[in-house]
């Protein structure tokens, strides 16, 4: 539903959602629904560990670049600081893993087996985009998205951080809330 109809003539009706669910699994059946699902899956799982490892790395640098006489190992670091790690984050996360994020959105939006020679995986579609476009092709419009990232991350650790000091949050020790009947 995210990408605009290509058509000659301009009295078209964008589909809705029951009818692109139908074309879905008219035209690549019950897997069609999973189109991409690999890109998705190397994106978040790759993502993730950069965008928490990139936090946490900068946040450690930062930590032992201070003078232990003006603060305490267990002191928060202060909002630049942490402003700073999270738009690191977030760039992380965007731009080491755009490549998979691209090749899952050519896989969705274009008819990749015309492309590719009729097999649809995710390694072909990546082969196809890296020959007809090269390096440029796997990054195209990687500047915006990473250029997003950063101010957003920025502000999501800024404010777990603050969350955590001002409900002064142990991370070492899980909080389990068990509802109890006997309560009511």
């Amino acid at each position: 539903m995210q990408v605009p109809l290509q058509t000659s003539t301009t009295t078209i009706r964008n589909p809705g959602p029951l009818a692109l669910i139908g074309s879905i699994y008219r035209h690549q059946g019950l897997l069609g629904f999973w189109h991409g699902q690999l890109g998705t899956l190397i994106r978040e799982t790759g993502g993730s560990a950069a965008w928490f490892g990139s936090y946490e790395g900068m946040s450690l640098l930062f930590r032992k670049t201070r003078d232990p006489s003006k603060f305490s190992a267990d002191e928060s670091l202060p909002i630049y600081q942490r402003m700073t790690a999270g738009a690191v984050a977030g760039m992380s996360y965007n731009f080491i893993f755009y490549p998979a994020d691209t090749i899952k959105s050519r896989m969705q939006t274009e008819d990749v087996s015309q492309i590719i020679g009729g097999r649809r995986t995710f390694g072909a579609a990546g082969k196809a985009l890296w020959k007809q476009h090269g390096i440029k092709g796997l990054y195209r419009g990687c500047g915006i998205t990473v250029g997003r990232a950063a101010p957003s991350s920025a502000f999501i650790f800024t404010i777990y951080e603050e969350l955590r000091r001002r409900f002064d949050v142990d991370l070492k020790s899980p909080v389990y809330i068990v509802p109890s009947v006997l309560d009511s």
